[in-house]
């Protein structure tokens, strides 16, 4: 087989595998998540508002980011001196 009859056998099928049309429709929840942060006053952030899921990512975060500043600070510390 040559090149060009290996990519005019291809091309349909890749076509027919990228479809921008949905064959299942995916309920939209943005509408009610909207009412349940905009209404619900709870004292919470928003960003903790989504129960320990939320809670549990946002502590993970902060710590990976807390160890990093502290990582670049030793890092610039040692590299300062000799």
């Amino acid at each position: 087989m040559s090149g060009m009859t290996v990519v005019r056998t291809l091309v349909p099928r890749v076509s027919r595998s990228f479809s921008t049309s949905m064959r299942t429709q995916i309920e939209n929840t943005v509408k009610a998540k909207q009412a349940r942060f905009q209404q619900e006053n709870d004292g919470l952030p928003v960003h903790l508002k989504g129960g320990a899921k939320d809670r549990l990512v946002y502590i993970a975060v902060m710590g990976l980011t807390g160890a990093g500043t502290l990582w670049a600070c030793t890092d610039l510390v040692r590299l300062s001196f000799k």
